[in-house]
């Protein structure tokens, strides 16, 4: 009991000794700490994200692990005055549909169609109904924030396989086209 009193003791008294928890800032060294653990963090779920979708290049092999709901039953490109791009078609996998998120598991797989009729998987998509998230923060992954939608949706798109220069999580990508779609 004693040797629990003590550990408990100790790790209050770190936690009391760190500069950024009395003063409310952190030093340089600090900033950039942390600022590296964040990123070796996101650079790891990105390739957690790769190796758990690679597979997901043959639509088929999507089909098969459940990901048949075509949402809104359309290729999305952005027809705003701006043209920000497009996402292409995005098929759900709806007994992912819950309150929380996994990166090696996103909701949606978005795919451009090509000239040859077959589809390109450019993107992910992770999704939270906005009525099953109960916590008092946002949801987050990769360090990011998940938006709500016009969908009542909680979403993060993430383009892990197609370039997008307007940030690897943009909603649109003007790489991304519908030119193709039937």
């Amino acid at each position: 009991m004693r040797r629990i009193s003590l550990l408990v003791l100790g790790i209050a008294l770190l936690g009391a000794c760190s500069e950024s928890t009395t003063t409310g800032t952190m030093n340089p060294q600090d900033a950039l700490a942390s600022a590296s653990r964040a990123a070796a963090s996101e650079n790891q779920d990105l390739a957690t994200l790769h190796a758990a979708t690679a597979r997901f290049h043959r639509f088929e092999v999507a089909k098969d692990a459940q990901y048949t709901f075509l949402f809104m039953n359309m290729c999305m490109v952005d027809d705003s005055q701006q043209k920000l791009g497009g996402m292409g078609y995005h098929y759900v996998n709806t007994g992912l549909l819950d309150g929380h998120v996994d990166v090696a598991n996103p909701e949606a797989l978005l795919y451009e169609p090509e000239g040859n009729g077959q589809l390109r998987l450019v993107a992910v998509e992770y999704v939270i109904p906005a009525d099953q998230w109960h916590a008092d923060t946002l949801p987050r992954l990769f360090g990011q924030q998940l938006k709500l939608n016009a969908f009542n949706l909680y979403a993060l798109h993430v383009w892990a396989w197609e370039n997008n220069p307007s940030g690897i999580y943009a909603n649109w990508n003007p790489r991304v086209n519908c030119d193709n779609a039937p």
